[in-house]
């Protein structure tokens, strides 16, 4: 299969790695010129073992480039940037998207579609979420989180041909994937659970597995939730996940030594999805005139993160 992938962060080196390694063409799309000489050089990396030394990770390699433009066909176009880079990558990408080659958004955030579907006709847009994890290091290489599953839908609730065939090759590569009807409701379940688990994290600056051992962290989490919940209700969204509670302690566990992708963006100071995930949520919220105290709090608390360096501010 044809794939291009669109972000070469964490995500996308997981999936990439896994890809390739299953026997696929992969071309992936990436706009840092250090990571992109590293993918070239190097290929991408995996680091299964968390003890194993990064110099040890297994390497295959990938065609890397910085623009699509070049490219003239595929089988499936996967989006795995960050949300505010999402109208700039489907650009890049829209020549190649149809029925036949779809695009799938496998991003953690509101809005994402949304965006895409300006660009490119919603039917040839796909939904997926991933449960996996990785913390992106040096020289193209990724440490492996706990081992998790994909889920991928049509936003009609279809079981498509090429949905078929997209969950085959995926399984098939090691990422286990599931079908399913109601993407949409897993995607806010998802957003909801990791707008409690990412802002603390970040703030804190702890891995995940760290929040659920302190019942102050707990505490806060259900309070991020319970107000997620409530917005994802005022905007008639069915949730999927009854427990979001018990999801937030799995994907906590799941990802117990891995740092989640907003405290990843702090310490290398790069902009996070704050926006998608907590914004989404406030936003969504006052248009339906629910009180979100805590969501806002996050949001203002990751702001000042990103534009306060570390340290003493000095006057």
């Amino acid at each position: 299969m044809k794939i291009v992938l669109v972000g070469g962060g964490a995500i996308g080196r997981l999936f990439g790695y896994f890809l390739v390694k299953g026997g696929n063409e992969i071309t992936l799309i990436d706009i840092d010129r250090k990571t992109l000489g590293a993918l070239q050089e190097k290929g991408i990396g995996l680091i299964e073992d968390g003890d194993q030394h990064p110099e040890e990770a297994q390497s295959y390699p990938v065609r890397a480039l910085f623009s699509a433009d070049s490219l003239t066909e595929a089988d499936l176009v996967l989006l795995l940037v960050k949300s505010q880079a999402t109208l700039a990558a489907v650009k890049d990408v829209a020549h190649l998207i149809s029925e036949a080659c779809p695009l799938l958004c496998l991003q953690t955030g509101l809005g994402n579609m949304e965006v895409a579907s300006k660009i490119v006709p919603r039917e040839n847009i796909l939904l997926g979420i991933t449960f996996m994890s990785g913390t992106a290091l040096s020289d193209a290489r990724v440490r492996q989180g706990g081992l998790a599953k994909t889920y991928i839908g049509e936003l009609n609730g279809t079981f498509s041909k090429r949905l078929e065939n997209i969950n085959h090759v995926f399984n098939r590569c090691g990422i286990e994937t599931q079908m399913v009807k109601r993407i949409i409701g897993r995607l806010w379940c998802k957003v909801i659970t990791y707008s409690a688990i990412n802002p603390v994290s970040a703030i804190l600056q702890v891995p995940n597995g760290s929040l659920t051992s302190k019942m102050e962290s707990i505490t806060l989490m259900k309070r991020l939730l319970d107000e997620g919940r409530a917005v994802a209700d005022s905007c008639s969204i069915e949730l999927v996940y009854p427990d979001l509670y018990e999801l937030l302690f799995d994907a906590c566990e799941k990802s117990a030594n891995n740092l989640s992708s907003m405290l990843q963006d702090i310490l290398n100071e790069m902009p996070t999805e704050i926006d998608a995930q907590n914004g989404a949520i406030c936003r969504y919220a006052e248009e339906h005139g629910v009180k979100v105290p805590t969501h806002q709090t996050m949001l203002e608390l990751i702001k000042l993160l990103e534009c306060w360096k570390p340290g003493v501010e000095q006057q």
